[in-house]
């Protein structure tokens, strides 16, 4: 398992430097081995494959990163005589694709799967004996309160497809971050201490449950403008929560800091009622998420 699609997560230009990123929302375009475009995996744009640099014009062009494509490619390569498959969201789209792949892999004519977390999820198949994850620190550190807990989850279940017949599975985790909580507890099969651990960060940082969390999205064409009400509303909240048990936080580009064409800037509310602090609807150009799912 790799979550992450495509044979090539940056295109990158090794004059100049330049990495190709989508027009829209300004993420970095990943390559697909088997078209001629690369692709935004946010947006879903599809932008033609540049042979030279759009920056400087060198036709020096460095394929970075790795993803789904990639690993089904170099176990083909590595062991020619295995029966190899690929499920990520690609191939999913296509009707009748996953399907056919899960009962060729169920069958036991497929005998190695390759994916991303559509692999990991649901599926019992009880020859499986061999389970490995590359790169399974990849979201650990996304700028998100809730990455630790979703990193814990896929590893869990994608370590809980080994073994599940008669014969013993094995797990093997690739990893920058050994002693990560994360990965110490899924190595362990010991959930008591991946909870104990994120449970006493969230206390120490007021994070839910130990506190709540409202995040306001401004949305505006122009960077400058979203930037400046940002700041505005950020420093309205300041004002508003003197001797209050509640922090403001930002403004900051959003993640993905642009999408469908607008420039996109978080303000972050955290402590025991952001609500009330708030007093209400701010309304355009403003998006309000109270306890959020994800703060990218």
């Amino acid at each position: 398992m790799l979550n992450r699609r495509g044979t090539a997560s940056v295109v990158l230009c090794r004059d100049c430097g330049h990495v190709q990123a989508c027009p829209d929302c300004e993420r970095p375009l990943v390559y697909h081995q088997a078209g001629t475009t690369l692709r935004c995996h946010h947006c879903g744009r599809a932008t033609p494959l540049a042979t030279r640099c759009p920056n400087c014009r060198s036709p020096r062009i460095r394929y970075l990163g790795g993803g789904t494509e990639r690993v089904e490619r170099e176990v083909r390569e590595a062991h020619p005589a295995l029966r190899v498959a690929r499920l990520d969201r690609d191939v999913a789209e296509r009707r009748g694709a996953a399907e056919k792949i899960v009962d060729a892999f169920t069958a036991g004519q497929i005998d190695v799967l390759v994916g991303t977390s559509l692999v990991a999820k649901g599926l019992d198949v009880p020859g499986v004996t061999l389970v490995g994850v590359v790169s399974s620190d990849v979201a650990l550190n996304l700028p998100d309160e809730r990455a630790a807990e979703r990193t814990y989850q896929l590893l869990s279940q994608a370590v809980g497809r080994a073994g599940r017949g008669d014969r013993q599975g094995l797990a093997i985790l690739q990893t920058y971050q050994p002693e990560h909580p994360v990965i110490q507890a899924v190595a362990a099969g010991d959930g008591a201490r991946f909870y104990a651990a994120e449970l006493d960060l969230r206390r120490r940082f007021g994070s839910p449950p130990f506190g709540e969390l409202v995040k306001l999205t401004v949305a505006l064409p122009e960077r400058e403008a979203a930037e400046r009400e940002g700041a505005a509303m950020a420093e309205r909240l300041r004002e508003r929560v003197a001797g209050r048990r509640t922090a403001v936080i930002g403004p900051a580009p959003a993640y993905i800091a642009r999408r469908n064409d607008r420039w996109r800037y978080h303000v972050i509310l955290r402590g025991d009622d952001p609500v009330a602090v708030l007093g209400g609807d701010p309304g355009p150009p403003w998006s309000i998420d109270v306890d959020p799912e994800s703060l990218l």
